[in-house]
């Protein structure tokens, strides 16, 4: 790994879980205990602060939501105002939205992917315009994936990797037809159709083999037997 090049802090509001606490928190009252902290009274917004001091602060916030607080918070119109603040107040806004699996599969008259099953797919559209429009959002799909990718977007400020995507360059080749074809033939794989396709000019000139060539070109005698058989046996 490589080393900070500047201290980073993590801080998780008051109101939040203590498990959020107990895995990013870059205070303790003991080896496991996170402790908490009022992101407002230190002059910020959102539920989890991550601050990195350098030549000048640069600072993450996150507005951490489950899918009910999102539809709540959605349809009680104070989504959008919590993103601006959070927004006038940190370097990077982030929501970050969880799902719930055991509400989504609870029999429950208070479900509310049930109960509100007609406003969710404006909602999942409010949240698209505000990717585009206001800050990243994240969709987890439950709590510990959400932890995790908080805790690899920390690991990433620690490390001097935070917006540095890194390109990876793949040969990109078409296949060929006739070399996909030949590898129907049994005991024909890639290497051997390449052989094949060097060896005759055509499936007419395979099947009749004028100048005997499949035996050498095959090698092996029980492969080319088995070769040989299937292109001479009559279909049934």
């Amino acid at each position: 790994m490589v080393a900070p090049s500047a201290a980073v802090e993590v801080f998780v509001d008051i109101y939040e879980p203590d498990k959020w606490a107990d895995a990013l928190a870059t205070s303790f009252t003991d080896e496991t205990k996170g402790i908490k902290h009022n992101l407002k009274g230190m002059g910020y917004d959102g539920d989890i602060l991550i601050r990195k001091q350098g030549d000048e602060e640069v600072t993450w916030g996150i507005e951490r939501k489950t899918f009910t607080d999102a539809l709540n918070s959605w349809m009680g119109k104070r989504l959008i105002r919590q993103l601006v603040d959070l927004s006038d107040k940190v370097t990077h806004p982030i929501l970050i939205v969880i799902e719930e699996p055991e509400k989504r599969l609870s029999s429950s008259q208070n479900n509310p992917y049930r109960k509100f099953a007609k406003h969710i797919p404006n909602l999942e559209s409010h949240l698209n315009r505000i990717s585009l429009e206001i800050c990243p959002v994240i969709r987890a799909k439950d709590e510990p994936t959400a932890l995790k990718e908080v805790s690899k977007l920390i690991e990433r400020i620690e490390n001097d990797n935070y917006s540095t995507i890194r390109l990876h360059h793949h040969k990109i080749s078409n296949p060929d037809p006739i070399i996909e074809f030949l590898q129907s033939i049994p005991r024909v794989g890639v290497q051997r159709a390449q052989k094949i396709r060097k060896a005759f000019t055509s499936f007419q000139n395979l099947l009749g083999d004028p100048d005997n060539k499949l035996k050498d070109v095959v090698g092996g005698k029980q492969d080319y037997e088995i070769i040989r058989n299937f292109l001479d046996e009559t279909w049934k």
